[in-house]
């Protein structure tokens, strides 16, 4: 679904949803309130719909509720296109309980409504809202009918309203990664509710933790096959793999020029191959790179990648450098060295963590200009923060820390 239509969708149907959804959970509270579920829950929901790498993010979460309530049956509801993810994150949700939502209009009502109709037959006590003030998880977490609804609240925030469905209100943090956001939600899950944003603990290094992923020898030799099906000998060649921009947010992306000078400089030590990668929306600016540069050595395994295979590539290759984008959260699960190209998002926020992270930053006075705040909105239409970003710089670093 286009990003635009969605946050329009979201607003004019979600705000008047959300309003009188409030309207009536204060009614019932009124008339009929009382505690349910005392004691350790035992069915968890979690939902975050969109973004593949957010998700990623949330293991810490994940893995912090796995540990302290261990008999507790863990739920997810996402956009279908994510589902594969959790097996990679080691299946800590069963499969049968991630519920996928399609995003095509004639099936995401439906498939919306399924959802709730099997959560409420579960019997949902706990529902994470991991949405960043999105009206539609804020609605669905309320029609779960859990007894307990735990998301990120505005408190003296303006303009980010969702109405006041939540149980647990905690206060986000614009200063602080969305990880550690993220497991600031879980601080008071035993306390009957949470209206104050202050919280009584600290979020300690150690919890953020993320899974490593496990060669499989079947997977790691389809990729090999790909790349040498390609015109690519993976064993004398150095892999550099680029991922241009899927086009979701352009104003996020680096200038496609850009890409083609650093693949034409990589490409003059014969040692190196450079590799494009990503999803549908790549085709495009794939196609245009792969003309430019005319390059044997200079392959796109574009579409032809599923996401085991992809984590078997960053595993046999040298570095990936790619906008800032769910894929540079995928490569958290390998030790690929990863350079990374931010500009109107901060990567002080939702930068990729772990080892072997190079973030490319110019840090313009006027960036980053998107946020969970604005709904990764702006208005600006020439994104200086990025094109400042000068090409001969980024190839020194890669050389420099991949040593061709």
């Amino acid at each position: 679904m286009n990003i635009d239509k969605a946050r329009r969708i979201d607003y004019w149907i979600g705000v008047p949803l959300c309003f009188l959804l409030s309207c009536l959970n204060f009614v019932q509270r009124l008339v009929c309130f009382k505690q349910k579920n005392a004691g350790p829950p035992k069915r968890i929901l979690l939902i975050k719909l969109s973004e593949l790498g957010t998700i990623i993010l949330a293991y810490p979460l994940l893995n912090r509720i796995k540990k302290e309530y261990p008999c507790a049956e863990l739920f997810f509801v996402t956009f279908s296109r994510n589902r594969g993810i959790f097996k990679l994150l080691g299946g800590i949700v069963p499969d049968k309980n991630i519920l996928g939502i399609r995003e095509e209009r004639r099936f995401l009502i439906l498939d919306t409504l399924s959802a709730i109709k099997r959560l409420r037959q579960e019997g949902i006590d706990v529902t994470f809202d991991l949405e960043f003030f999105s009206r539609f998880s804020a609605a669905l977490a309320y029609l779960v009918k859990s007894s307990k609804r735990i998301g990120f609240y505005h408190y003296a925030f303006e303009g980010l309203y969702r109405g006041n469905l939540l149980t647990h209100k905690i206060q986000y943090n614009p200063l602080s990664h969305i990880t550690k956001n993220y497991l600031s939600l879980v601080q008071d899950i035993e306390q009957s509710g949470k209206n104050m944003p202050q919280l009584a603990e600290t979020i300690e290094e150690r919890e953020v933790v993320f899974p490593k992923y496990a060669s499989h020898n079947e997977v790691k030799d389809k990729v090999l096959k790909k790349i040498r099906e390609a015109g690519v000998d993976p064993d004398k060649n150095k892999l550099l793999l680029i991922n241009p921009g899927e086009g979701m947010l352009p104003l996020r992306e680096w200038p496609i020029e850009n890409f083609i000078l650093l693949s034409k400089l990589i490409l003059e030590n014969n040692n190196n191959s450079v590799i494009l990668i990503g999803t549908e929306g790549v085709s495009g600016k794939a196609c245009a790179i792969l003309r430019a540069i005319n390059n044997p050595r200079c392959i796109s395994l574009v579409k032809q990648t599923q996401l085991d295979e992809l984590l078997e590539l960053f595993n046999i290759s040298q570095a990936l450098i790619s906008n800032d984008c769910g894929l540079a959260h995928l490569a958290m699960l390998s030790p690929i060295r990863k350079f990374i190209i931010f500009g109107p998002e901060s990567p002080q926020i939702f930068g990729p963590l772990g080892i072997n992270n190079r973030i490319i930053y110019a840090n313009w006075p006027c960036s980053p200009c998107l946020s969970v705040l604005n709904h990764r909105g702006s208005l600006c239409k020439d994104n200086w923060c990025l094109r400042n970003i000068k090409t001969e710089d980024v190839y020194g670093l890669i050389k420099n820390e991949v040593k061709f």
